[in-house]
């Protein structure tokens, strides 16, 4: 998806509701998200939870490790309003939203055939 992003290759790669770069960048935010918990947690009360603040490398890996994830969460907002542009202000309702609105065409009355015309 990054080399199709890139203007590298120019067909997509197939993908269903998300795409793998989207997959594994919502994971990723999951598990960002638990990190921040831990080294908050760490950097909030280090004699109180001593193991968390140990499990992190101490007081200041964990602040270290808390400002990298911090970096992280300002990276994926960037990557995600470049990819809004990228794909055309007509998608960001849909993001406001939460759902996608599919403007349908009426479709044609059907068309009875004569016999006599057919002749």
């Amino acid at each position: 998806m990054l080399l199709h992003d890139l203007h590298i290759r120019k067909i997509a790669p197939p993908q269903g509701k998300y795409n793998a770069a989207q997959r594994i960048a919502y994971t990723a935010i999951i598990v960002m998200g638990l990190g921040s918990v831990i080294t908050g947690l760490a950097i909030y009360k280090p004699v109180q939870f001593y193991y968390l603040t140990w499990l992190c490398g101490g007081y200041h890996l964990a602040r270290i490790w808390h400002f990298v994830l911090t970096i992280g969460y300002v990276l994926f907002f960037l990557v995600h309003i470049i990819q809004v542009i990228l794909a055309g202000w007509r998608n960001f309702q849909s993001v406001i939203t939460g759902f996608e609105v599919v403007n349908e065409r009426p479709k044609p009355a059907i068309e009875t055939s004569n016999d006599d015309e057919k002749a």
